[in-house]
């Protein structure tokens, strides 16, 4: 855990223990599902998109009263968050590195990508609580998350019937972006992938079994993908079955670019020498949430 975060904490457990010791306050428990994706500019024309990913949140929460209608709420959250990536395009790339030592050969073919992001963060919402009326309540303010697990699986899918049928593949998309470095290729169930010997433009190269976040398409970027920061806002509206009991709808909104520029290349185009074009954009978190709570 970063310094960031760590201090974080201890500001978090000093203002609890602070706000304890007054009167009109609320410990509680909060916990439920999501569903999260990434936004920002797409290159729709290769057939790019990001969808909707699920995901689970749980947590605790401390809430000061100033009376019976406004409290402020201060919160610390594990919610996994990401997003659902799809490439669907007739002319995508892949560099195959021959196993004579010659130059990469680069060929373009159908390409299809199915990626699916998972990020958990660990999240210190802060939000100003407002009671419409004895079972309603609506709320807003923000948050910061600080980035633990980021990971991914999918399909890469290159090539397609034809002229292209010696070169085409199915390989298996398994990232760790904290924790991949150019050594290590594993699948889901921790067993190590094999290199694969098949044909292209006539000559014999290497396929991997696995492809890590590394190495994806042999670009070699030894840098992680995410920041590990995320700031945003959020806002919603909590149902009370009883006193304690409550249901609650929420809508987070990422204000901050949430990946490096110099790891978030595109999927679809590369340069004439062979080298990324960097996406130097802004993709942010957007997420939808229903939780079940309980405040003692």
């Amino acid at each position: 855990m970063s310094h960031i975060c760590r201090l974080t904490v201890l500001l978090f457990a000093f203002l609890l223990a602070a706000n304890v010791q007054g009167q009109g306050y609320n410990i509680g428990i909060r916990a439920g599902l999501g569903q999260n994706k990434f936004t920002g500019p797409l290159e729709t024309d290769f057939g790019e998109s990001y969808k909707l990913s699920g995901g689970f949140h749980f947590g605790l929460s401390f809430q000061w009263n100033f009376n019976d209608l406004i409290g402020i709420r201060s919160e610390v959250l594990y919610n996994q968050m990401g997003s659902s990536y799809e490439l669907n395009t007739p002319n995508g790339f892949y560099i195959f590195p021959p196993e004579d030592g010659s130059a990469n050969i680069i060929l373009r073919d159908t390409s299809f990508i199915d990626l699916n992001h998972s990020n958990a963060y660990i999240q210190f919402p802060q939000t100003v609580h407002l009671r419409v009326s004895d079972k309603l309540e609506v709320f807003a303010g923000g948050y910061i998350g600080f980035l633990v697990s980021p990971v991914a699986t999918g399909t890469l899918i290159f090539g397609g019937p034809g002229a292209s049928q010696e070169h085409s593949f199915r390989q298996g998309l398994n990232f760790n972006y904290f924790g991949d470095d150019a050594d290590t290729r594993f699948d889901i169930f921790g067993v190590r992938s094999q290199d694969i010997l098949i044909r292209a433009n006539g000559q014999d190269v290497t396929l991997r079994g696995i492809e890590n976040s590394y190495d994806f398409n042999q670009f070699n970027i030894d840098e992680g993908r995410f920041f590990s920061i995320d700031l945003g806002l959020a806002g919603g509206i909590s149902y009370y079955l009883n006193r304690g009991l409550y249901l609650m709808g929420r809508v987070e909104y990422g204000v901050r670019d949430i990946t490096r520029n110099t790891a978030d290349y595109s999927f679809a185009r590369v340069n004439d020498d062979e080298t990324p074009i960097f996406n130097n954009d802004s993709d942010k978190n957007l997420g939808f949430y229903l939780s079940i709570g309980f405040k003692f």
